[in-house]
């Protein structure tokens, strides 16, 4: 696993500001731990701990209940006795219901995050919803080393920019908004212009997950103390004053409680007004809300919405951006015939894993080419060709296991990368050689599929030598048969 030097290193490369830094750190966790979600918690001047900046596998923010974490406190369990791995809570801890049933939560790890002094400031901890049967200790080594390099970072997310005591000008807002590019850095500053404009104390952007039920605030702007709308929280989409506004055709509403009296989150945060304005995508699918609440009824509140409305499509365009560059970058990584990997995804891969090994691993890379592919195609077409890619595709994938590298670097060629424990390297090339030489069907012609294999494992830290050291014995195996 990761190294405390080579944390250090990666610490230098991750650079901007505390939240952005964060993330990519917790999506690192998420990698490297094969989980689902990973998050921090900061424990605040009163002791008690909100969860932060939940970050799913691919970077994207997450949602997580912070109740339920504080239910079953698994996290001040690690922040309080040192590392807590729990590969399967259903079997290990008497108190996983509330997490097991009503956060999805099985398995978990999680470690203190200690501040200047040696003070415990809050948890690094990453979750997944399946058993974990290989998670141990060094796992928790590694997840201790990443709290090392995030404790620093951790005080820095509650820190906000003073907002402005001037409302904003629309020229201000588009000047701050200039070049952002990404949702963060342009909903900012639309929020904080929004509460300016409307007067209302808090103004924030919510998602919205369907599938899972939950709205949350994804960013906030408060402009008094003893009225907040938290940053984070996560409630149940059905029980939203945005879903009945949306329902009910009623974005603004400046007697909360005598229209929603039942609304417990209302009643909970003493919200009196409220607007709101959905974000909405081109396909008409609401992604989000805009909105703006306080405990008091400023006037002329409905005269914003048509500004809100801008800055929701604003917001929106945004999303799409970021959701189009997302799935180029899926479809560049990926081999569009097979389902592999592409070309592209190797080396960064090898680079990472080769720089992070721990004494006792290796990376062993196995070069397949298949035998006789021309006379394939050839003979019976191109179409039997690429069925004979696909099935090794297929084959390969099913051989690999979830977190090992397959890719397809292009014509018959295939990759196949695995991170072991050094003297186990020789199980890849059992497991390449039974679903690279099989027997398949094509249109009630039988074809007989054979390849050539090469095997090289790390010996240093250059990935290219490590590929180019596999193809040599690959050929040289072609050769002898």
């Amino acid at each position: 696993m990761t190294t405390d030097s080579s944390l250090q290193h990666l610490a230098r490369l991750v650079g901007g500001e505390p939240r952005v830094a964060v993330t990519r750190l917790l999506t690192l966790v998420c990698e490297q731990l094969a989980m689902d979600l990973a998050f921090v918690t900061v424990r605040g001047d009163d002791g008690d701990s909100t969860v932060r900046l939940p970050t799913r596998r691919d970077g994207t923010p997450g949602v997580l209940g912070p109740e339920e974490v504080a239910a079953a406190a698994w996290c001040g369990r690690a922040a309080e006795h040192g590392p807590l791995l729990v590969q399967d809570a259903r079997e290990e801890l008497a108190d996983a219901a509330p997490l097991t049933a009503a956060a999805w939560i099985v398995s978990y790890a999680g470690v203190p995050l200690v501040g200047e002094g040696g003070t415990v400031i809050g948890a690094l901890c990453a979750v997944g919803h399946e058993p974990h049967t290989s998670l141990n200790t060094r796992d928790g080594d590694m997840l201790t080393g990443l709290a090392a390099v995030i404790a620093p970072l951790a005080r820095g997310l509650d820190r906000q920019v003073a907002p402005s005591q001037q409302p904003p000008g629309l020229a201000a807002v588009a000047a701050s908004v200039d070049g952002a590019d990404d949702l963060e850095r342009l909903s900012r500053p639309l929020i904080d212009a929004l509460r300016g404009l409307t007067g209302l104390s808090s103004a924030y952007l919510t998602a919205i997950d369907l599938r899972a039920g939950v709205q949350e605030i994804r960013y906030a702007a408060n402009g008094r103390e003893d009225f907040e709308i938290p940053e984070g929280l996560v409630v149940p989409w059905e029980d939203t004053l945005c879903k009945r506004a949306l329902d009910e055709g009623s974005p603004v509403t400046t007697d909360v409680p005598g229209v929603w009296g039942d609304n417990a989150a209302a009643q909970a945060l003493g919200i009196q007004s409220y607007v709101s304005v959905p974000v909405s995508m081109s396909d008409g699918r609401v992604w989000g809300t805009l909105c703006a609440a306080d405990s008091v009824a400023p006037d002329d509140v409905a005269a914003h919405l048509p500004t809100m409305r801008l800055f929701a499509r604003l917001i929106a365009a945004e999303v799409e951006r970021e959701a189009a560059v997302q799935q180029a970058r899926a479809e560049a990584d990926s081999d569009a015939l097979t389902g592999c990997s592409s070309r592209r995804v190797a080396q960064p891969w090898l680079a990472a894993q080769v720089a992070s090994l721990s004494p006792d691993e290796v990376v062993a890379v196995a070069f397949i080419d298949l035998d006789g592919f021309k006379g394939v195609n050839d003979t019976l077409g191109h179409a039997a060709g690429d069925a004979v890619l696909v099935q090794v595709g297929h084959r390969l994938r099913a051989a690999a296991r979830p977190h090992d590298l397959v890719c397809r670097l292009g014509g018959d060629e295939f990759l196949v990368a695995v991170r072991v424990p050094r003297g186990t390297e020789d199980s890849i090339l059992e497991r390449v050689a039974d679903a690279t030489n099989f027997s398949m069907d094509w249109q009630g012609t039988p074809v007989e599929v054979r390849s050539s294999i090469g095997i090289a494992v790390s010996d240093g830290n250059d990935p290219a030598a490590l590929v180019a050291a596999a193809d040599a014995r690959m050929y040289a195996h072609k050769s002898s048969r």
